[in-house]
């Protein structure tokens, strides 16, 4: 699983930033993002994917429950690119030992 994470190794742990949380906004009926002075409405596939970084998983394991989900060709591909862009926004975070 290189695509796009040629500086992450699948055996990296996520982890949200710190001051980030995720939580369920039932009026609206979908999850929210929380940060400091920011809110993101997430979309289902962000929000499944958000769900699993929970400072245990590593991304080859979020990769695999995902996968038991969904049969999908681009994935790998998808989740590279989503996990580069919630990095690059601070959302999560690689886990340090």
């Amino acid at each position: 699983m290189a695509d796009g994470l040629e500086d992450i190794v699948k055996e990296s742990i996520l982890q949200l930033s710190p001051g980030v949380r995720l939580k369920d906004d039932e009026e609206r009926q979908c999850k929210l993002l929380l940060m400091p002075e920011c809110i993101v409405k997430l979309n289902r596939s962000a929000s499944e994917v958000l769900e699993l970084v929970d400072g245990h998983r590593t991304i080859e394991v979020i990769y695999s429950e995902l996968a038991e989900r969904y049969e999908d060709d681009t994935l790998h591909r998808d989740l590279a690119e989503f996990i580069m862009d919630a990095l690059s926004r601070g959302w999560i975070e690689v886990k340090s030992d």
